[in-house]
């Protein structure tokens, strides 16, 4: 029996690494960015859509969508953000309910699929998931950790952690929770020890 995992947290706190842990460990990770990114490729009809909706601008040369003023637009205008929403979050899960529906169909389905997404709960993707793992960490290391990453000012960082669901909230509804504030060895651990939580319920389960 396939057992699907819905992992998520705010930007920043390093799900990523942890949904690479977890692939590395035997898990079929599905990631919502990467169908995001998928979908508004160059000539698919949802980076068509943003562009009639934001203007021909956010489209660079080559029609490669421009991520970064996207984010800066959408992180500034609540509006805007929510617009953005309406268009890309219905394809992004029909396509992450269709990957499902592809690996239960499987001869053999995966025993854990994780599905990685930012906005699990926000989008309703939690439905389709059996738990829910959280990865957190504390604000001061998640606003260095998106400085570094996306090259932007704190100000920036702290306005994307800001719009989205606050991490108590993400952790009192989680099944499990992922303390990434500690070096990554310590977040491994944690990682490695639900995994094989998992897997041995799942060995019982199927005897």
């Amino acid at each position: 029996m396939m057992k699907v995992i819905g992992l998520t947290g705010s930007a920043g706190t390093g799900k990523t690494s942890v949904a690479r842990h977890l692939k590395m460990l035997g898990a079929e990770v599905i990631e919502a960015d990467e169908i995001a990114r998928q979908l508004t490729a160059p000539g698919e009809p949802l980076l068509k859509k943003i562009a009639a909706a934001f203007g021909p601008d956010l489209i660079l040369p080559g029609g490669v969508l421009d991520r970064a003023k996207l984010r800066q637009l959408i992180f500034s205008d609540e509006a805007a953000r929510k617009k953005l929403d309406e268009i890309t979050h219905p394809p992004i899960i029909a396509a992450i309910e269709k990957r499902l529906a592809e690996l239960r169909r499987r001869p053999v389905p995966p025993q854990v699929v994780v599905v990685e997404a930012p906005l699990l709960f926000e989008t309703g993707l939690d439905r389709l998931v059996d738990e829910v793992w959280v990865v957190i960490a504390e604000p001061e290391a998640v606003v260095r950790r998106l400085v570094a990453r996306d090259r932007i000012p704190p100000e920036q960082a702290q306005a994307m952690i800001a719009a989205q669901m606050p991490q108590a909230e993400k952790m009192r509804r989680a099944n499990r929770v992922i303390d990434n504030s500690a070096g990554f060895q310590h977040t491994r651990n944690q990682v490695e020890y639900f995994y094989k939580q998992v897997l041995a319920a799942q060995g019982e389960k199927e005897k």
